[in-house]
Protein backbone atom coordinates (compact mmCIF):
# COMPACT_ATOMS: atom_id res chain seq x y z
CA UNK A 1 0.00 0.00 0.00
CA UNK A 2 0.82 3.57 -0.26
CA UNK A 3 0.61 6.56 1.61
CA UNK A 4 0.55 9.80 0.22
CA UNK A 5 3.70 11.98 0.66
CA UNK A 6 3.53 15.32 2.89
CA UNK A 7 5.98 17.97 1.79
CA UNK A 8 7.42 19.23 -1.55
CA UNK A 9 7.52 16.54 -3.74
CA UNK A 10 10.81 15.73 -5.04
CA UNK A 11 12.51 15.58 -8.97
CA UNK A 12 14.82 13.19 -9.85
CA UNK A 13 16.47 15.21 -13.19
CA UNK A 14 18.20 12.43 -15.34
CA UNK A 15 20.35 13.94 -18.33
CA UNK A 16 23.83 13.35 -19.96
CA UNK A 17 23.73 17.12 -20.66
CA UNK A 18 24.74 19.69 -17.75
CA UNK A 19 23.37 22.50 -19.63
CA UNK A 20 19.84 21.05 -20.09
CA UNK A 21 19.53 19.68 -15.90
CA UNK A 22 20.51 23.58 -15.23
CA UNK A 23 17.98 24.98 -17.11
CA UNK A 24 15.14 22.01 -15.80
CA UNK A 25 16.56 22.78 -12.22
CA UNK A 26 16.12 26.65 -12.85
CA UNK A 27 12.28 26.04 -13.43
CA UNK A 28 11.29 23.68 -10.79
CA UNK A 29 13.03 24.51 -8.21
CA UNK A 30 11.11 27.28 -6.67
CA UNK A 31 7.92 24.39 -6.24
CA UNK A 32 9.72 21.27 -5.67
CA UNK A 33 12.99 19.87 -4.30
CA UNK A 34 15.21 18.63 -6.87
CA UNK A 35 17.99 16.06 -7.45
CA UNK A 36 19.84 15.16 -11.01
CA UNK A 37 21.55 12.46 -12.17
CA UNK A 38 24.17 12.44 -15.64
CA UNK A 39 24.20 8.68 -16.19
CA UNK A 40 21.47 5.53 -16.30
CA UNK A 41 23.63 3.70 -13.27
CA UNK A 42 22.97 6.64 -11.24
CA UNK A 43 19.77 8.17 -12.10
CA UNK A 44 18.82 4.00 -10.73
CA UNK A 45 20.44 4.01 -7.68
CA UNK A 46 19.25 7.34 -6.33
CA UNK A 47 15.55 6.31 -7.50
CA UNK A 48 15.90 3.16 -5.56
CA UNK A 49 17.00 4.90 -1.95
CA UNK A 50 14.37 4.76 0.79
CA UNK A 51 13.47 8.96 -0.15
CA UNK A 52 12.30 8.26 -3.36
CA UNK A 53 11.56 10.87 -6.16
CA UNK A 54 7.70 11.34 -6.81
CA UNK A 55 8.94 12.05 -10.07
CA UNK A 56 11.51 11.31 -13.02
CA UNK A 57 12.65 13.94 -15.85
CA UNK A 58 14.24 11.06 -17.79
CA UNK A 59 16.25 11.95 -21.06
CA UNK A 60 15.98 9.56 -23.95
CA UNK A 61 19.40 9.60 -25.66
CA UNK A 62 22.11 8.95 -23.16
CA UNK A 63 25.48 7.07 -24.03
CA UNK A 64 26.52 3.81 -21.99
CA UNK A 65 22.47 3.37 -20.73
CA UNK A 66 19.68 4.98 -22.80
CA UNK A 67 16.48 6.77 -21.38
CA UNK A 68 14.58 3.46 -22.60
CA UNK A 69 16.99 1.08 -20.70
CA UNK A 70 16.63 3.11 -17.38
CA UNK A 71 13.01 2.74 -18.15
CA UNK A 72 13.36 -1.35 -18.15
CA UNK A 73 14.67 -0.91 -15.10
CA UNK A 74 12.95 1.41 -13.09
CA UNK A 75 9.47 -0.37 -14.11
CA UNK A 76 11.33 -3.80 -12.92
CA UNK A 77 11.90 -2.93 -10.20
CA UNK A 78 9.52 -3.48 -7.09
CA UNK A 79 10.63 -0.32 -5.33
CA UNK A 80 10.85 2.12 -8.33
CA UNK A 81 8.04 0.34 -10.37
CA UNK A 82 5.17 3.18 -9.38
CA UNK A 83 7.44 6.58 -9.80
CA UNK A 84 5.83 8.24 -12.88
CA UNK A 85 7.93 9.31 -15.93
CA UNK A 86 8.25 11.88 -17.61
CA UNK A 87 10.63 11.40 -20.96
CA UNK A 88 12.44 14.53 -22.55
CA UNK A 89 13.79 13.47 -25.96
CA UNK A 90 14.68 15.69 -28.97
CA UNK A 91 12.79 12.72 -31.25
CA UNK A 92 9.04 14.71 -31.56
CA UNK A 93 8.27 11.51 -34.31
CA UNK A 94 4.75 9.68 -33.47
CA UNK A 95 6.87 6.23 -33.28
CA UNK A 96 9.47 7.69 -30.56
CA UNK A 97 6.65 8.87 -28.36
CA UNK A 98 4.40 5.99 -28.98
CA UNK A 99 7.85 3.85 -27.83
CA UNK A 100 7.80 5.89 -24.65
CA UNK A 101 4.50 5.17 -23.69
CA UNK A 102 4.86 1.30 -24.40
CA UNK A 103 7.90 1.05 -21.90
CA UNK A 104 5.52 2.78 -19.18
CA UNK A 105 6.23 6.20 -19.09
CA UNK A 106 3.39 8.56 -18.07
CA UNK A 107 4.02 11.71 -20.44
CA UNK A 108 6.95 13.08 -22.77
CA UNK A 109 8.21 16.13 -23.63
CA UNK A 110 10.39 17.18 -26.42
CA UNK A 111 13.30 19.56 -26.87
CA UNK A 112 13.63 22.54 -26.50
CA UNK A 113 11.26 22.13 -23.33
CA UNK A 114 8.98 24.91 -23.11
CA UNK A 115 9.06 25.89 -19.43
CA UNK A 116 5.09 26.29 -19.23
CA UNK A 117 4.46 23.13 -20.68
CA UNK A 118 6.85 21.48 -18.44
CA UNK A 119 5.35 23.06 -15.17
CA UNK A 120 1.93 22.36 -16.20
CA UNK A 121 2.63 18.80 -17.31
CA UNK A 122 4.89 18.08 -13.99
CA UNK A 123 2.56 19.68 -11.79
CA UNK A 124 -0.67 17.43 -13.66
CA UNK A 125 0.85 13.98 -13.36
CA UNK A 126 2.02 14.69 -9.70
CA UNK A 127 -1.42 15.82 -8.60
CA UNK A 128 -3.15 12.63 -10.90
CA UNK A 129 -0.60 10.12 -8.96
CA UNK A 130 -1.46 11.67 -5.59
CA UNK A 131 -5.26 11.16 -6.47
CA UNK A 132 -4.39 7.64 -7.43
CA UNK A 133 -2.75 6.96 -4.12
CA UNK A 134 -5.02 8.42 -1.89
CA UNK A 135 -7.56 5.91 -4.10
CA UNK A 136 -5.42 3.49 -3.13
CA UNK A 137 -5.25 3.92 0.14
CA UNK A 138 -9.09 4.26 0.15
CA UNK A 139 -9.47 1.28 -1.43
CA UNK A 140 -6.87 -0.57 0.49
CA UNK A 141 -8.87 1.16 4.11
CA UNK A 142 -12.65 -0.20 1.95
CA UNK A 143 -11.21 -3.84 1.16
CA UNK A 144 -9.29 -4.76 3.82
CA UNK A 145 -11.27 -2.62 7.16
CA UNK A 146 -12.32 -5.26 10.27
CA UNK A 147 -15.73 -2.95 10.23
CA UNK A 148 -18.67 -4.51 7.34
CA UNK A 149 -18.27 -1.15 5.26
CA UNK A 150 -21.29 -0.75 2.43
CA UNK A 151 -21.63 2.10 -0.07
CA UNK A 152 -25.31 3.31 -1.21
CA UNK A 153 -26.08 6.09 -3.92
CA UNK A 154 -28.43 9.19 -3.23
CA UNK A 155 -31.42 7.07 -3.22
CA UNK A 156 -30.25 4.75 -0.95
CA UNK A 157 -29.86 1.70 -2.96
CA UNK A 158 -26.23 -0.32 -2.74
CA UNK A 159 -23.62 -0.10 -4.50
CA UNK A 160 -20.44 -1.72 -2.43
CA UNK A 161 -19.44 -3.85 0.39
CA UNK A 162 -16.89 -4.83 1.23
CA UNK A 163 -15.21 -8.42 2.22
CA UNK A 164 -16.07 -7.87 5.97
CA UNK A 165 -20.03 -7.06 5.16
CA UNK A 166 -19.69 -10.52 3.71
CA UNK A 167 -18.31 -12.22 6.18
CA UNK A 168 -20.59 -10.78 8.81
CA UNK A 169 -23.38 -10.92 7.20
CA UNK A 170 -23.08 -13.82 5.12
CA UNK A 171 -24.27 -11.18 1.60
CA UNK A 172 -22.45 -12.24 -1.75
CA UNK A 173 -21.86 -8.30 -3.29
CA UNK A 174 -24.20 -9.93 -6.33
CA UNK A 175 -27.11 -10.48 -4.05
CA UNK A 176 -27.41 -6.95 -1.99
CA UNK A 177 -25.98 -4.54 -4.84
CA UNK A 178 -28.56 -2.04 -6.20
CA UNK A 179 -31.13 -3.02 -3.20
CA UNK A 180 -32.08 -0.98 -0.04
CA UNK A 181 -29.80 -1.93 3.04
CA UNK A 182 -33.27 -2.80 4.93
CA UNK A 183 -32.64 -6.32 3.43
CA UNK A 184 -30.31 -7.28 6.58
CA UNK A 185 -33.11 -5.47 9.21
CA UNK A 186 -34.13 -7.35 11.47
CA UNK A 187 -37.41 -5.88 12.17
CA UNK A 188 -36.61 -4.94 15.51
CA UNK A 189 -36.24 -1.04 15.09
CA UNK A 190 -39.25 1.22 14.96
CA UNK A 191 -40.47 3.62 11.95
CA UNK A 192 -39.54 6.25 14.63
CA UNK A 193 -36.25 5.81 15.33
CA UNK A 194 -35.40 5.50 11.65
CA UNK A 195 -37.08 8.38 11.02
CA UNK A 196 -35.53 10.52 14.22
CA UNK A 197 -31.74 9.07 12.21
CA UNK A 198 -32.54 10.16 8.82
CA UNK A 199 -33.47 13.50 10.29
CA UNK A 200 -29.99 13.79 12.15
CA UNK A 201 -28.36 12.42 8.64
CA UNK A 202 -30.18 15.20 6.74
CA UNK A 203 -29.18 18.07 9.52
CA UNK A 204 -25.52 16.86 10.20
CA UNK A 205 -24.49 14.57 7.66
CA UNK A 206 -23.70 12.19 10.33
CA UNK A 207 -25.46 9.47 12.42
CA UNK A 208 -23.98 7.03 15.01
CA UNK A 209 -26.09 4.62 16.89
CA UNK A 210 -26.36 0.91 17.72
CA UNK A 211 -29.16 -1.35 15.32
CA UNK A 212 -30.41 -5.02 15.34
CA UNK A 213 -29.92 -6.76 11.99
CA UNK A 214 -30.46 -10.00 10.28
CA UNK A 215 -28.12 -12.63 8.79
CA UNK A 216 -28.64 -13.87 5.63
CA UNK A 217 -29.10 -17.34 7.67
CA UNK A 218 -31.95 -15.69 10.20
CA UNK A 219 -29.52 -15.50 12.67
CA UNK A 220 -30.22 -11.52 14.95
CA UNK A 221 -27.26 -9.52 15.92
CA UNK A 222 -26.75 -6.09 17.46
CA UNK A 223 -24.63 -3.28 15.80
CA UNK A 224 -23.09 -0.42 16.36
CA UNK A 225 -23.45 1.50 12.94
CA UNK A 226 -21.90 4.84 11.90
CA UNK A 227 -23.34 6.53 8.62
CA UNK A 228 -21.89 9.65 6.93
CA UNK A 229 -22.59 11.56 3.67
CA UNK A 230 -20.69 11.95 0.96
CA UNK A 231 -21.74 15.75 -1.03
CA UNK A 232 -20.47 16.88 -4.23
CA UNK A 233 -19.21 20.39 -4.97
CA UNK A 234 -23.04 21.64 -5.67
CA UNK A 235 -23.68 20.40 -2.45
CA UNK A 236 -25.40 17.40 -3.63
CA UNK A 237 -25.57 13.70 -1.78
CA UNK A 238 -23.90 11.40 -3.93
CA UNK A 239 -23.26 8.69 -1.37
CA UNK A 240 -23.70 7.66 1.85
CA UNK A 241 -20.91 5.02 3.58
CA UNK A 242 -22.30 2.92 6.61
CA UNK A 243 -19.85 1.12 8.87
CA UNK A 244 -20.54 -1.29 11.24
CA UNK A 245 -19.35 -3.92 13.93
CA UNK A 246 -20.98 -6.86 15.29
CA UNK A 247 -21.12 -5.80 19.17
CA UNK A 248 -22.61 -8.88 20.46
CA UNK A 249 -19.93 -9.88 22.47
CA UNK A 250 -19.89 -6.20 23.95
CA UNK A 251 -23.46 -6.00 24.77
CA UNK A 252 -23.05 -9.81 26.71
CA UNK A 253 -20.04 -8.51 28.93
CA UNK A 254 -21.79 -5.49 29.14
CA UNK A 255 -24.82 -7.56 30.71
CA UNK A 256 -22.14 -9.39 32.52
CA UNK A 257 -21.15 -6.36 34.06
CA UNK A 258 -24.81 -4.96 34.76
CA UNK A 259 -25.67 -8.21 36.17
CA UNK A 260 -22.86 -8.44 38.56
CA UNK A 261 -23.13 -4.71 39.51
CA UNK A 262 -26.91 -5.84 40.36
CA UNK A 263 -27.14 -8.82 41.88
CA UNK A 264 -26.33 -10.85 44.60
CA UNK A 265 -23.27 -13.20 44.09
CA UNK A 266 -24.36 -15.71 46.24
CA UNK A 267 -27.74 -15.87 45.44
CA UNK A 268 -28.23 -14.68 42.04
CA UNK A 269 -30.97 -12.62 43.09
CA UNK A 270 -31.13 -8.57 42.98
CA UNK A 271 -28.84 -6.59 45.32
CA UNK A 272 -29.55 -3.90 47.64
CA UNK A 273 -28.63 -1.31 44.15
CA UNK A 274 -31.32 -3.23 42.05
CA UNK A 275 -33.62 -2.73 44.36
CA UNK A 276 -33.57 0.47 45.10
CA UNK A 277 -33.69 1.64 41.41
CA UNK A 278 -36.40 -0.39 40.63
CA UNK A 279 -38.11 1.08 43.57
CA UNK A 280 -37.91 4.12 42.67
CA UNK A 281 -38.86 3.76 39.41
CA UNK A 282 -42.01 2.22 40.67
CA UNK A 283 -42.62 4.96 42.99
CA UNK A 284 -42.21 7.24 40.41
CA UNK A 285 -44.93 5.82 38.04
CA UNK A 286 -47.74 5.64 40.94
CA UNK A 287 -47.06 9.27 41.61
CA UNK A 288 -48.15 9.82 38.07
CA UNK A 289 -50.87 7.08 37.87
CA UNK A 290 -51.74 5.87 41.04
CA UNK A 291 -51.64 1.81 42.84
CA UNK A 292 -49.26 0.87 45.63
CA UNK A 293 -46.02 -0.97 45.93
CA UNK A 294 -45.69 -2.94 48.99
CA UNK A 295 -42.34 -3.96 50.70
CA UNK A 296 -41.87 -7.36 52.51
CA UNK A 297 -38.43 -7.04 54.79
CA UNK A 298 -37.73 -10.99 55.70
CA UNK A 299 -35.44 -11.80 57.90
CA UNK A 300 -34.17 -15.67 59.19
CA UNK A 301 -34.80 -16.39 62.73
CA UNK A 302 -31.35 -17.70 64.57
CA UNK A 303 -29.81 -17.27 61.00
CA UNK A 304 -26.54 -16.32 63.70
CA UNK A 305 -27.11 -19.65 65.70
CA UNK A 306 -26.54 -21.52 62.49
CA UNK A 307 -23.22 -20.29 61.10
CA UNK A 308 -21.77 -20.36 64.61
CA UNK A 309 -22.84 -23.66 65.17
CA UNK A 310 -22.51 -25.42 61.68
CA UNK A 311 -20.12 -23.04 59.98
CA UNK A 312 -20.34 -20.19 57.47
CA UNK A 313 -20.74 -22.55 54.59
CA UNK A 314 -23.79 -24.11 55.73
CA UNK A 315 -25.23 -20.77 56.16
CA UNK A 316 -24.21 -20.10 53.34
CA UNK A 317 -26.31 -23.23 51.60
CA UNK A 318 -29.07 -22.20 53.61
CA UNK A 319 -29.27 -18.72 52.40
CA UNK A 320 -29.07 -20.60 48.58
CA UNK A 321 -32.12 -22.43 49.46
CA UNK A 322 -33.84 -19.67 50.76
CA UNK A 323 -33.38 -17.66 47.83
CA UNK A 324 -35.16 -20.13 45.53
CA UNK A 325 -37.71 -20.52 48.10
CA UNK A 326 -38.32 -17.02 47.93
CA UNK A 327 -38.85 -16.94 44.10
CA UNK A 328 -41.19 -19.61 44.18
CA UNK A 329 -43.51 -17.67 46.32
CA UNK A 330 -43.97 -14.51 44.17
CA UNK A 331 -44.78 -13.49 40.81
CA UNK A 332 -42.88 -12.97 37.67
CA UNK A 333 -43.75 -9.06 38.46
CA UNK A 334 -42.33 -8.60 41.69
CA UNK A 335 -39.42 -8.85 42.84
CA UNK A 336 -36.83 -10.36 45.47
CA UNK A 337 -33.75 -9.43 46.83
CA UNK A 338 -31.09 -9.80 49.69
CA UNK A 339 -29.74 -6.70 50.77
CA UNK A 340 -27.25 -8.95 52.77
CA UNK A 341 -26.70 -11.21 55.40
CA UNK A 342 -29.87 -13.11 56.33
CA UNK A 343 -32.17 -9.79 54.89
CA UNK A 344 -34.07 -10.60 51.97
CA UNK A 345 -37.05 -8.13 50.42
CA UNK A 346 -40.28 -8.79 48.47
CA UNK A 347 -41.72 -5.70 46.39
CA UNK A 348 -45.54 -6.13 44.92
CA UNK A 349 -46.90 -3.63 42.85
CA UNK A 350 -50.76 -4.36 42.29
CA UNK A 351 -53.89 -2.70 42.43
CA UNK A 352 -54.61 -5.11 44.99
CA UNK A 353 -51.57 -4.88 46.57
CA UNK A 354 -52.95 -5.18 50.15
CA UNK A 355 -54.81 -8.54 49.71
CA UNK A 356 -51.98 -9.65 47.03
CA UNK A 357 -48.97 -8.95 50.20
CA UNK A 358 -51.08 -11.02 52.23
CA UNK A 359 -51.48 -13.93 50.30
CA UNK A 360 -47.67 -13.60 49.22
CA UNK A 361 -46.87 -13.59 52.83
CA UNK A 362 -48.75 -16.13 54.28
CA UNK A 363 -46.95 -18.53 51.54
CA UNK A 364 -43.61 -17.17 52.49
CA UNK A 365 -43.71 -18.21 55.92
CA UNK A 366 -45.48 -21.26 54.94
CA UNK A 367 -42.38 -22.04 52.56
CA UNK A 368 -39.44 -20.46 54.34
CA UNK A 369 -40.92 -22.51 57.72
CA UNK A 370 -40.18 -26.09 56.37
CA UNK A 371 -36.76 -27.34 57.13
CA UNK A 372 -34.32 -27.13 55.30
CA UNK A 373 -31.62 -30.44 53.93
CA UNK A 374 -27.93 -28.88 53.35
CA UNK A 375 -25.69 -32.07 52.76
CA UNK A 376 -25.88 -34.21 56.36
CA UNK A 377 -28.09 -31.12 58.19
CA UNK A 378 -31.62 -31.11 58.52
CA UNK A 379 -32.37 -26.84 59.45
CA UNK A 380 -35.30 -25.47 61.09
CA UNK A 381 -35.46 -21.97 60.26
CA UNK A 382 -38.17 -19.63 60.48
CA UNK A 383 -38.81 -15.87 58.62
CA UNK A 384 -40.29 -12.88 60.20
CA UNK A 385 -41.55 -10.81 57.98
CA UNK A 386 -42.24 -6.60 58.37
CA UNK A 387 -44.89 -5.39 55.71
CA UNK A 388 -45.30 -1.63 54.77
CA UNK A 389 -46.95 0.53 51.75
CA UNK A 390 -46.40 3.10 49.37
CA UNK A 391 -47.40 6.02 49.65
CA UNK A 392 -49.38 5.26 52.59
CA UNK A 393 -46.50 4.43 55.11
CA UNK A 394 -44.26 7.20 53.78
CA UNK A 395 -43.08 9.15 50.81
CA UNK A 396 -39.29 7.85 49.77
CA UNK A 397 -37.68 4.72 49.49
CA UNK A 398 -35.92 5.43 53.15
CA UNK A 399 -38.97 6.24 55.05
CA UNK A 400 -41.04 3.12 53.54
CA UNK A 401 -37.60 0.75 54.06
CA UNK A 402 -37.20 1.76 57.49
CA UNK A 403 -40.87 1.49 58.22
CA UNK A 404 -40.94 -2.18 57.01
CA UNK A 405 -37.73 -3.03 59.03
CA UNK A 406 -39.61 -1.95 61.96
CA UNK A 407 -42.59 -3.94 61.23
CA UNK A 408 -40.34 -7.04 60.71
CA UNK A 409 -38.57 -6.24 64.27
CA UNK A 410 -41.88 -6.09 65.94
CA UNK A 411 -42.77 -10.06 64.53
CA UNK A 412 -39.78 -10.78 65.83
CA UNK A 413 -40.62 -9.33 69.09
CA UNK A 414 -44.22 -10.71 69.06
CA UNK A 415 -42.57 -14.46 68.66
CA UNK A 416 -40.67 -14.48 65.17
CA UNK A 417 -42.28 -16.84 62.86
CA UNK A 418 -44.93 -14.25 61.57
CA UNK A 419 -45.81 -11.71 59.51
CA UNK A 420 -46.65 -8.03 60.50
CA UNK A 421 -47.42 -4.68 58.77
CA UNK A 422 -46.57 -1.04 60.31
CA UNK A 423 -48.45 0.32 62.13
CA UNK A 424 -48.38 4.24 62.44
CA UNK A 425 -49.70 4.38 65.63
CA UNK A 426 -46.75 1.41 66.50
CA UNK A 427 -49.64 -1.39 66.62
CA UNK A 428 -48.19 -3.98 64.70
CA UNK A 429 -51.37 -6.01 63.95
CA UNK A 430 -50.72 -9.84 62.97
CA UNK A 431 -52.64 -10.52 59.43
CA UNK A 432 -54.33 -7.22 59.28
CA UNK A 433 -54.09 -3.96 59.08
Amino acid sequence: MMIPKTGRPLILIVDDMPSNIHLLVAALKSEYRIKTALNGSDALELASRDDRPDLILLDMMMPEMSGTEVMRELRANRKTAGIPVIFVTADNSEQSQLEALELGADDYLTKPVLIAALLLRVRNLLKRKESERELQVASHVFNYSGEAIMITDSRNRIIAINTSFTRLTGYLPEEVEGKNPKIISSGRTTGEEYAAMWEEIEETGFWQGEMWDRRKDGGIYPKLLTISVVKNQNNEIDFYIGSFNDITRQKSNEADMWHTANHDILTGLPNRLHLRITLEQAMASIKRNGGEVALMFIDLDRFKQVNDTLGHAVGDELLILVAERLKSCIRESDIAARLGGDEFVVMMTDENVLSGARRVAEKILSELSLPYITGEHLIHSTPSIGISFFPHDGNDIEEIMKNADMAMYRAKESGRGRFCFFSEHDEIEKGNR
